[in-house]
């Protein structure tokens, strides 16, 4: 059992900190384990199966690798719409959270302190798996990983959000194969179970088929971790409220973003110190990077001031 008694910005499942300014995918995770994951999630369907995807009562969209798993009344609609899977990225079976597990009541903000959310997942090898329901729209599988700096959303997911990721500003993130660059977008809501989280800060990844649930979104419990019983408990922090957490993200996660940027303007301007004079067209180009920084500097100013971060945390 895993006990989260301390905020998870301060515990993360015994995984180590990373001060990496490029932030993580997950400082334990690497290539090797999210191959073996997708090999387990993947082992039991044919690699051509088919999806089926329906919209519900209420406008959420579902996913499911099985006709049966579809509730009758939407098999029709969901045999209407059903595509081959590989076609863009394994998905995952869908299996609902139990109605006990799932409150009726829907806070608009933050779930209040006084509530424990009990929220059923399933075990994948070493990992959890559990369905996550974004911007009350669409439900999609995500991994819990504590690990994970920001909540990570796959490609498909953001297309059925109807996210817009044209000039996104972008995070960099350490993996087995060096760092990689995604968009960055903030979420309106994430709920797990009943347990909301409102303007969660996230990465949409173009490789990974199932998303991460991270720290922008564990920032705001105490948690614990019971894979034996199958179990993940809930309970606000009130960090948010106290204002140690800010737009999802800690004072030293504010930090990490605004160091990734400086880093890369300190590298291109190395570069352009002592690139040969007559390439005109790399500097130009290095120039052109920087007035990238700079318009992604801003961009993250305007985050930081929507979330009302204090200017000690930007440094």
């Amino acid at each position: 059992m895993f006990d989260g008694e301390q905020p998870a910005s301060e515990r993360s499942m015994g995984i180590p900190s990373n001060s990496n300014p490029f932030g993580s995918r997950s400082p334990g995770w690497r290539l090797e384990g999210v191959l073996a994951v997708l090999v387990l999630l993947l082992a039991s369907a044919d690699v051509s199966a088919e999806i089926y995807k329906w919209k519900d009562a209420q406008g959420r969209l579902h996913f499911a690798q099985d006709l049966h798993q579809v509730p009758s009344r939407y098999r029709e609609q969901a045999e209407g719409s059903k595509f081959v899977e590989g076609s863009r990225g394994a998905i995952q079976i869908y299996q609902p959270v139990p109605a006990a597990l799932s409150p009726s009541r829907r806070p608009t903000r933050s779930s209040p302190s006084s509530e424990i959310f009990k929220i059923r997942v399933q075990r994948t090898g070493n990992s959890m798996r559990v369905n996550v329901r974004l911007n009350d729209s669409v439900t999609a599988p995500f991994l819990i990983d504590t690990g994970a700096t920001d909540v990570s959303i796959p490609e498909w997911v953001a297309r059925e959000l109807g996210l817009d990721l044209e000039g996104a500003r972008t995070g960099r993130y350490s993996t087995a194969n060096g760092v990689i660059e995604e968009p960055l977008v903030t979420l309106d809501s994430v709920e797990l179970g009943g347990a909301r989280v409102e303007k969660v800060p996230a990465a949409v990844s173009r490789t990974m088929p199932v998303g991460l649930l991270g720290l922008s979104f564990f920032n705001h419990f105490r948690y614990r971790f019971d894979p034996g019983a199958g179990l993940v408990t809930l309970q606000p922090n009130g960090l948010a409220e106290a204002g140690k957490i800010r737009g999802g993200r800690s004072r030293a996660q504010w930090q990490g973003q605004y160091a990734s940027l400086a880093q890369r303007s300190q590298a291109i301007e190395r570069e352009l110190e002592e690139i040969n004079p007559n390439w005109a067209r790399r500097k130009a180009e290095l120039h052109d990077a920087l007035e990238e920084v700079d318009r992604q500097y801003a961009a993250l100013e305007d985050e930081a001031d929507d979330a009302r971060v204090p200017m000690q945390w930007r440094d």
